[in-house]
């Protein structure tokens, strides 16, 4: 299972939240193309290739932010 790496501050936007693309409930989380996501329901995509973001080049996906 891929992990993505939303470690960058641009994932967050602190002035509104929007329904999650994949499961509709209310998220300050963006993607990387800026619309709204949950971290898991992306992973959840992805990892289900229903169509989910791709994976980072830059092996972010292989060391995963610790909780």
């Amino acid at each position: 299972m891929a992990a993505l790496d939303w470690r960058d501050a641009r994932h967050y936007d602190r002035t509104r939240t929007l329904s999650c693309r994949w499961c509709g409930h209310p998220t300050p989380l963006r993607d990387e193309q800026r619309r709204p996501a949950h971290k898991v329901c992306a992973e959840a995509a992805m990892n289900n290739n229903d169509g989910g973001p791709p994976l980072p080049r830059n092996g972010a996906a292989a060391n995963p932010a610790p909780i």
